[in-house]
């Protein structure tokens, strides 16, 4: 009995040394197994609806003339994120898809959705690097008004590749860049874009028509209110414009937030940006398009109050200004105003009240139906939430930030 035992030992003994383990056990797979975990999904809106009247007819960005009163949707947005830790270096990858709504007489292939955000990202702690549609890269101060466009042809760097159809195509296109920071204070953008060409001299160019570099300095989060320069920045951008067109345009920006009255419950802040273009030497406008493209000098400002009695802002009210004159276009600078006041209902809720005002000199306003002082005013309801779903990387920006902060920070 002991024997015959002891001859199956020996029998499995040597079937082990002679069959490949991996026979046995199983193939080993490249890389161990482990279970997989879900990436962190975050899902923000923002909905802006607004009463407006208009004295004339309102004046769409294309020149053409609508009607004295509308319901104003635009700049309402969703946006879906996802993003999940990467295996070196801390890094986290994610993606981001959004989209929001443009005017009627803006709309884009038969509906009121402009994809505006749809871009990857990258990112550690002393590098981010992104590449597909999002806001465009020259952005540095924003503006107290209720919509990133009430004022557009002052705030923004303008798009010399529009129509003039859609205005978003001055704030959003196909970016390529990397930012480097140190201290999470100092970030030095560089990038390559693809401003959205709908100009019939340029429809159907895809490639890269504007790149540049910037530099912006960020104070500690949280801290906005109690510091006295929370924010500053400048920059430099080259946009590629044919000769037909009027040649290149070399663009030099830079802005600052300076709190007059550094107060967590009763803030007033300053706030002023300039824009200033050159090399392109358009010296009439042909259609609105010329007017993103000569040369000009573009200062906006702004002072804001800002009540937060429970670390909440409760209300806001502020003006906002700005000036525009063109280099070799004569009789054709341009200023506007509004007036804007938030008040807080609940928890991202807001009512908001704007009256805005802008004079075109005759060579602008030519282009513009011939209007050459224009006035509105407008009532409404602004709506924004966040919500993050199976939530396991530390503190993110909110996807929000990509929009326009009626009430900035």
């Amino acid at each position: 009995m002991d024997l015959r035992n002891y001859g199956h030992r020996a029998a499995l003994l040597a079937l082990a040394v002679i069959v490949p383990s991996g026979l046995v056990w199983g193939q080993q797979p490249p890389i161990p197994e482990k279970p997989s975990v879900a990436p962190q999904i975050e899902l923000d809106g923002e909905g802006v609806v607004t009463l407006e009247g208009h004295a004339p007819e309102l004046v769409l960005p294309n020149g053409v003339r609508s009607s004295r009163s509308r319901i104003n949707l635009t700049d309402s947005a969703l946006l879906l994120g996802a993003a999940e830790r990467l295996f070196h270096r801390g890094g986290i990858g994610s993606v981001v898809l959004g989209t929001t709504t443009v005017g009627e007489k803006e709309v884009i292939n038969g509906t009121n959705l402009f994809v505006h955000q749809l871009f990857l990202d990258y990112q550690t702690r002393p590098l981010e690097a992104y590449l597909g549609r999002t806001n465009t890269a020259t952005f540095v101060v924003n503006f107290p008004t209720v919509r990133g466009d009430d004022l557009n042809e002052f705030v923004n760097v303008l798009n010399p590749f529009s129509s003039g159809e859609n205005v978003e195509e001055h704030r959003y296109g196909n970016v390529a860049a990397l930012t480097f920071n140190r201290k999470l204070r100092y970030f030095i953008n560089v990038h390559g874009q693809h401003l959205i060409a709908t100009a019939p001299s340029v429809l159907g160019e895809t490639g890269i028509n504007s790149v540049g570099v910037n530099f912006q300095y960020q104070g500690p989060p949280t801290l906005e209110a109690v510091v006295r320069v929370p924010t500053w920045g400048f920059g430099y951008e080259r946009q590629s414009i044919a000769s037909r067109n009027g040649g290149a345009n070399n663009v030099l920006y830079g802005g600052v937030i300076y709190n007059l009255n550094p107060d967590p419950v009763d803030r007033v802040d300053l706030r002023v940006q300039e824009i200033y273009s050159t090399g392109n030497d358009v010296n009439a406008f042909a259609g609105v398009t010329d007017t993103f493209r000569a040369a000009a000098n573009t200062t906006a400002a702004s002072v804001r109050w800002l009540h937060s009695p429970f670390g909440k802002p409760a209300y806001e009210l502020a003006l906002t200004a700005g000036h525009k004159s063109y280099q070799h276009v004569e009789r054709a600078n341009t200023y506007a105003l509004a007036l804007t006041g938030v008040k807080r209902l609940g928890d991202g809720f807001d009512v908001v009240l704007q009256y805005t005002y802008q004079h075109r000199n005759p060579a602008y306003a030519a282009v513009y139906s011939g209007v050459h002082d224009e006035q509105s005013i407008q009532l409404g309801f602004v709506f924004n939430f966040t919500n993050i779903f199976n939530q396991h990387l530390g503190p993110r920006r909110s996807l929000l930030n990509l929009q326009h902060q009626y009430i900035p920070e």
